[in-house]
């Protein structure tokens, strides 16, 4: 089923060559919710967990398995910008891995340069890959969180052998065709983010802000091929106006205001547009802004972290465990049997 033309994609990313999946991710979304929704944090009914885009297509019902282990399946989550500088507080989908590893399944975090540029940063994904992959009976499923997403396309651009070693590569929040916040950006801000001491992360001479910019991006895209053999799915994220934390507000107006058709399909960091992986199944959009579709800034027993969920990331309570499950169980039955 090819995407309705009524959801806004970044022009260059062939429509054409999208699917929408919708229908049968929520139906395993809501099989697990259903099942174990109560019992796990954040808890949200399925209809809550989404933003309606309409035209959305309905489910047919097929049975969804959930009583099969995850021991064949090896997860790497793909962190996004400035996510080392605060990892020794709070990391990218920490509540959803150890989720995944009590069913079954072997995860890691690649430990990707918060301020790095894409080009290094898939230097380093390729590294971690080769270091976690080498079980060859597991199937090794990608979740590139935002800057992330970039990061991994930079990666098969440069390594396009690493193909070999994915099964599947789920985008969350994917900032693939950049953001137009680099423009609003102050000066100031750009050049701490450029030069100045940060905990926990290099500055990287301000590459990261660079590979984020549009222009970058679409010159990526222009001369970008997906490799065959990869199945490649997009999750994005639109947040209505009352789950968008506070600290957040200002860049959720911002982007409002930068497109007065579709500036509300924003997740308060990224427009929905720029959301789509090349030859993507789409999944959903999230009802959540952009940190917390991964980021469990309001579990952490850090004090500086439960500061700033108070005073700034308020709304970062999401089901993650719930999305990311259902998302390995979606891959799994679309791959064929082995």
């Amino acid at each position: 089923m090819t995407l309705p033309d009524s959801i806004p994609v970044n022009p260059l990313i062939v429509r054409d060559q999208l699917s929408d999946g919708r229908a049968r991710f929520r139906e395993i979304v809501d099989a697990i919710n259903t099942t174990s929704g109560e019992r796990l944090p954040d808890h949200r009914s399925t209809f809550d967990m989404f933003y309606e885009l309409g035209s959305e297509p309905q489910g047919q019902g097929a049975e969804v398995v959930l009583d099969t282990a995850l021991y064949d399946v090896n997860v790497i989550v793909v962190p996004g910008y400035l996510t080392e500088c605060v990892a020794p507080l709070v990391d990218c989908l920490t509540d959803a891995m150890a989720h995944l590893e009590t069913l079954g399944a072997r995860t890691s975090i690649a430990q990707v340069a918060g301020r790095g540029g894409c080009a290094h940063n898939g230097r380093v994904l390729r590294d971690h890959i080769l270091n976690v992959a080498q079980d060859t009976d597991r199937r090794t499923i990608l979740i590139p969180m935002s800057k992330g997403a970039p990061d991994t396309l930079e990666m098969l651009d440069q390594f396009p052998e690493m193909a070999e070693h994915i099964d599947a590569i789920v985008s969350l929040v994917g900032c693939v065709g950049g953001s137009p916040l680099k423009y609003a950006a102050p000066k100031w801000l750009k050049a701490y983010e450029r030069s100045w001491w940060m905990p926990n992360c290099k500055p990287h001479g301000g590459e990261a802000v660079v590979s984020l910019d549009p222009q970058t991006r679409t010159a990526f895209l222009q001369r970008f091929e997906m490799p065959d053999g990869i199945k490649t799915y997009s999750i994005g994220a639109v947040s209505s106006k009352d789950h968008v934390c506070k600290g957040l507000m200002p860049s959720y107006k911002a982007l409002c205001r930068f497109d007065p058709v579709n500036g509300h399909l924003n997740d308060s960091q990224m427009m929905f547009a720029d959301q789509f992986l090349p030859r993507a199944t789409f999944l959903g959009a999230l009802n959540c802004d952009h940190i917390a579709s991964a980021i469990p800034v309001g579990r952490s027993r850090h004090w500086f972290a439960r500061l700033v969920a108070l005073m700034a990331l308020d709304k970062t309570a999401f089901p993650r465990e719930i999305l990311v499950e259902a998302v390995v169980r979606q891959v799994l039955e679309d791959l064929p049997i082995e």
